[in-house]
């Protein structure tokens, strides 16, 4: 099973410009969209085959994530379980019978880092989330996490506590998932790779905060991780994950 997970950065504006000729070179089976920016009612693909499944944000413009599936799940559900992220659209949770694909847009802190608190209390909802979710099966979670782990995620970035996306309490965050069971699928594949596979495409920031987290006990089930760097239509990569069957 070929996933692929990408920050479209506004569904609307990439479908009338690339979309469909990304789909196209990507040839997934499973894609993980994130910042969809959409209402209900207010876009979609033509992509036979596919089972769409949609979170929307209670307010206009604004996060989104999408599921776009051939394989049929067992089941499909939204959110964390948490008030104010499951109004955002941030998550939506596969069953595939033999593991959890869970995608996820997570909140930033903004440049001031003024939602530093925000980020905490979703790194904590997001935890108990996923480790219920392994206590069952393995889980994949995959999207853009809005934060990096650690120095090999920067390029071209100042270092320290004040880097929106590389502070102590955003690491600390991604840390806790890691020191849970899972295990960051790229660098499973790619050791020394990271931010400069991952610069985003402007040069406006390089960052690695796209990821595969995947429980470790899962990692032989694992065939590649790499980056699509050449697909066009947003300012991030989408990522690819190959299950074996």
């Amino acid at each position: 099973m070929k996933i692929v997970s990408w920050n479209v950065n506004g569904f609307r504006a990439l479908m009338s410009r690339s979309l469909l000729e990304a789909f196209a070179a990507l040839d997934a089976d499973v894609y993980c969209l994130q910042e969809t920016k959409l209402q209900q009612g207010q876009g979609g693909v033509d992509l036979p085959g596919y089972r769409h499944y949609w979170a929307y944000a209670d307010r206009p413009g604004y996060s989104g994530t999408a599921v776009l599936t051939l394989p049929e799940p067992d089941g499909v559900y939204t959110g964390l379980g948490h008030e104010v992220f499951d109004g955002e659209g941030r998550v939506i949770t596969v069953d595939y019978g033999r593991f959890y694909l869970v995608n996820a847009y997570a909140p930033n802190v903004a440049p001031d880092l003024s939602r530093l608190d925000v980020r905490s209390e979703w790194d904590s909802a997001l935890l108990a989330f996923l480790t219920a979710l392994d206590a069952e099966k393995p889980v994949i979670l995959c999207g853009d996490l809005n934060a990096a782990y650690n120095d090999a995620d920067l390029a071209g970035q100042g270092q320290g506590m004040h880097v929106p996306g590389y502070t102590q309490q955003e690491r600390s965050g991604l840390a806790a998932l890691l020191n849970a069971g899972f295990i960051d699928a790229y660098r499973h594949f790619h050791p020394d790779g990271r931010a400069g596979d991952f610069a985003f495409r402007k040069g406006i920031r390089a960052m690695g905060m796209d990821y595969f987290l995947v429980s470790a006990r899962f990692a032989d089930h694992l065939a590649d991780c790499r980056v699509h760097n050449r697909v066009k239509g947003s300012d991030h990569w989408p990522m690819e994950l190959v299950v074996r069957e």
